[in-house]
């Protein structure tokens, strides 16, 4: 599968990668994919028994979390996120990392990398 930017895809782009059996483009690709606006999307990635890539996916929000919360960059919009995807979503992978990115905000002493950064242990281990 082409990218024409691997590190800026299109949803189009993201989405067909989701749906094959290829391996991320790019090393840390979950870095060019976890813009705002992409996380609804990968939320229905990763509530998809028919994505190929479902623990990719989870792990990206797990590193979305992490890094907004770490920077402390637009937390009252990742809230917002939060309580927008809790209200539809059904699967315990995104009702689990909604609650514990709730307690990352409201407790962000406690971040840890080897959770909220790549290859979290919340997905991998």
């Amino acid at each position: 599968m082409m990218f024409k930017d691997p590190w800026n895809p299109t949803q189009e782009e993201i989405k067909k990668w989701a749906y094959s059996d290829e391996m991320a483009p790019e090393q840390d690709w979950e870095l060019a994919i976890y813009k705002i606006e992409n996380i609804p999307m990968i939320c229905t990635f990763v509530e998809d028994e028919q994505c190929e890539h479902t623990s990719y996916f989870l792990n990206t929000l797990y590193v979305f979390t992490g890094d907004m919360v770490r920077v402390g960059r637009e937390i009252q919009k990742l809230s917002q996120l939060l309580d927008t995807i809790e209200n539809t979503t059904k699967s315990k992978e995104l009702k689990l990392w909604i609650e514990r990115s709730q307690l990352l905000i409201e407790y962000p002493e406690y971040y840890d990398n080897s959770y909220w950064g790549l290859c979290s242990k919340f997905v991998y281990e």
